[in-house]
């Protein structure tokens, strides 16, 4: 029986999307157990996180963000406040819980403290919550949420089930029953979006993801020689095993990032021609400079969300001209504006919490945070002290003088 023969392929064009993306405004819908859903699948949180991780520019801006509202950390001492005798909880003091605040403010937007009421009474102790795993419940009747749901891991609630704990104000201390735990949430207002918050950089989610494939496209480059350098033509074979052991021989001396370059190999039909043959590739140089500037973009527009101005703050040099007689001044003047575009803001965001944390356990005084300084000790004590010793030897010599001069 004849075989029936295969329909050929047509020739319709189709487009393939490559583009892997991450919408800046996530799907939240209700889950009807209790909770409002985060993303599509529940796992916004994780994305953001993974691209926290992964990309470099945007792992330092964030970085610098925190460290910017996070200082020197709280100066007890200009509070005239005893550090053993005032701590958040028993776990870490304040420096850590500030730092976690100011983290999860500049990766979500929001942050969230478990609130519980000591054994005396009187003092609350307070617990930093990665909002990740925070969640929550739908709006009352009155348009509020009242309640989150804290899960260890939302993507595995079978082995992590959630927990609802009710939202308090820190100003609604008297209504709190002791040794239970409550939940304070700050969310900053982002347009369109209901119960979660947008971030700050929400509009370079996309130059983020960017970044990420440019650095696992360098990665595969330097691993498996990702452009060919040449196609290296061979004798034929008898068989395809034989065919495959040279192939692997031939990937073990050139494939790597420790063997150079790589090649392309083929096999001849005949052996008629000579019996090898290396036909090296040549580069494109404009590929390379298309590369590089798209990659000089990204960074632009993830630093542009930031509102970082410049990229010495984070790291990278300035290769064009500043302008100024030092680095140092560079960075004061780039880190002034920063402060006025963006950074006290975000500073206040989180500061304000710990002020009411301070007076909930009868400290009513507000936080000072030790500034951040650049050009300070720009010069080694050593030195400073050597030339005032020859300016006083001199001077002392310079009086000897001029008393001997006049004896005389």
């Amino acid at each position: 029986m004849p075989r029936k023969k295969k329909d050929k392929p047509s020739n319709k064009v189709y487009t393939l999307t490559l583009e892997k993306q991450i919408d800046g405004s996530p799907v939240i819908k209700d889950s009807n157990r209790g909770w409002v859903n985060w993303g599509q699948k529940n796992d916004y949180p994780y994305r953001l996180l993974d691209l926290y991780n992964q990309s470099p520019t945007h792992h330092s801006a964030i970085q610098f963000a925190v460290q910017s509202i996070v200082g020197g950390g709280v100066d007890l001492e200009a509070m005239k406040l005893d550090s053993g005798d005032v701590v958040p909880n028993y776990r870490y003091g304040w420096d850590e819980l500030l730092r976690s605040l100011s983290l999860d403010y500049m990766l979500y937007g929001m942050y969230c403290l478990q609130i519980i009421k000591n054994k005396d009474g009187k003092t609350y102790s307070f617990y930093h919550v990665p909002f990740e795993q925070v969640r929550f419940s739908p709006y009352d009747e009155d348009g509020v949420f009242t309640s989150v749901w804290i899960s260890a891991d939302w993507t595995a609630i079978a082995k992590n089930p959630p927990i609802e704990l009710p939202i308090v104000g820190m100003d609604d201390d008297d209504n709190l029953a002791q040794g239970k735990a409550y939940a304070y949430v700050y969310t900053s207002y982002s347009p369109a979006t209901a119960y979660y918050s947008a971030p700050q950089y929400v509009s370079a989610l996309k130059a983020i993801q960017n970044e990420v494939e440019i650095v696992n496209f360098d990665l595969r480059q330097s691993l498996n020689n990702f452009t060919p350098a040449g196609m290296l033509t061979l004798p034929p074979v008898a068989t395809d095993e034989e065919k495959n052991a040279i192939i692997a021989n031939i990937q073990k001396m050139f494939v790597g990032s420790d063997n150079a370059n790589s090649l392309m190999i083929t096999f001849r039909e005949d052996s008629e021609d000579s019996p090898v043959q290396f036909t090296p590739f040549e580069g494109k140089q404009t590929d390379v400079d298309l590369y590089s500037a798209s990659n000089q973009r990204t960074i632009d527009r993830i630093l542009a969300a930031h509102q970082i101005p410049s990229r010495s703050l984070i790291g990278i040099p300035d290769e064009g001209g500043s302008g100024f007689n030092s680095e140092a001044a560079l960075l004061e003047t780039a880190y002034n504006l920063y402060n006025t575009l963006t950074g006290n803001y975000n500073r206040n965001a989180v500061i304000k919490s710990l002020n009411l944390m301070f007076k909930m356990n009868g400290i009513d005084t507000e936080v000072i945070i030790k500034p951040l300084t650049f050009l300070e000790n720009s010069m080694p004590k050593e030195e400073t002290t050597e030339t005032e010793d020859v300016i006083d030897d001199n001077t002392e010599e310079n009086i000897e003088e001029q008393e001997t001069a006049i004896n005389q």
